[in-house]
């Protein structure tokens, strides 16, 4: 049964990449339960897979493949297996990524391709494999999962700041050109959400106690989010309700970005 509400994708056939954990997995597991068909892709496969075992444990409609998005066929790979499947194509969530706690001074040229393959790189292979399908298809809707990170920068994330202020770009560049062929293209910019990626981040800090505290205070609502925040933007995204929706960028921070220190007592 599914629990779509007022933003169904029911019988809908989804990527997500980078969805063995944290926003990604957040987003499989909550389109999979909404009725969707949901193909999981990321490099852990192990941890993929358990996710997939789960969600068919529910009676849900759910593939796992092991495919590194930074790959010259990576977005064709899922695209096919997709439509071998399930037939049809209206969804797809561009959201692997990786990070590099460094300054730009600090980042090596490796470290910097390969977290442009992976964040920004990926994006552009797997939204131009999947536009056809989608526009044969009558239309559909790419979900990219940006950062806040993309306009109100942090020290220490450069490679990170630059790739998902790219991201943010080529969402409103696809959504330009493919708007004609019904195939929306929105972002959202997450702030800080209870992931092992944000983990990593406060633990490189040099008080990563202090650092979590403080993080949830800037927030206006006085706490980091959960994938579960994220994941229901991105179904109403993906869904009809969002049907003349596309070039924007959803900020889904809990008030990170005004500014705004919450007071000792918020909960």
């Amino acid at each position: 049964m599914s629990d779509s509400g007022p933003f169904e994708i029911a019988g809908r056939t989804a990527i997500v990449t980078g969805a063995a954990t944290g926003i990604g997995r957040g987003i499989a597991e909550h389109f999979a339960r909404a009725g969707a068909n949901v193909l999981l892709c990321d490099v852990a496969d192990e941890t993929g897979r358990a996710v997939v075992e789960a969600l068919a444990a529910e009676g849900l409609e759910a593939q796992f493949v092991a495919v590194d998005v930074s790959e010259p066929d990576a977005g064709l790979i899922l695209t096919r297996i997709a439509l071998e499947r399930w037939g049809s194509l209206e969804i797809l969530v561009n959201n692997a990524a990786v990070q590099v706690e460094k300054t730009i001074e600090q980042t090596a040229p490796e470290e910097w391709d390969r977290l442009m393959d992976v964040n920004f790189k990926g994006v552009y292979l797997c939204s131009r494999a999947a536009i056809p399908a989608m526009r044969d298809g009558g239309g559909g809707s790419i979900v990219n999962i940006a950062s806040v990170n993309g306009f109100w920068v942090e020290p220490g994330l450069g490679a990170y700041c630059a790739a998902k202020g790219g991201v943010i770009t080529l969402t409103r560049s696809t959504a330009a050109d493919f708007g004609r062929d019904g195939i929306r293209c929105n972002c959202i910019c997450p702030g800080y959400v209870d992931t092992g990626m944000a983990g990593r981040y406060l633990d490189s800090q040099p008080n990563p106690d202090a650092a979590r505290s403080e993080v949830a205070r800037l927030h206006a609502l006085g706490r980091v989010g959960e994938p579960g925040d994220i994941a229901a933007c991105a179904q109403f995204l993906a869904s009809d309700a969002a049907a003349f929706v596309t070039g924007s960028a959803f900020v889904v921070d809990g008030g990170l970005s005004l500014g705004v220190v919450a007071r000792p007592d918020s909960k």
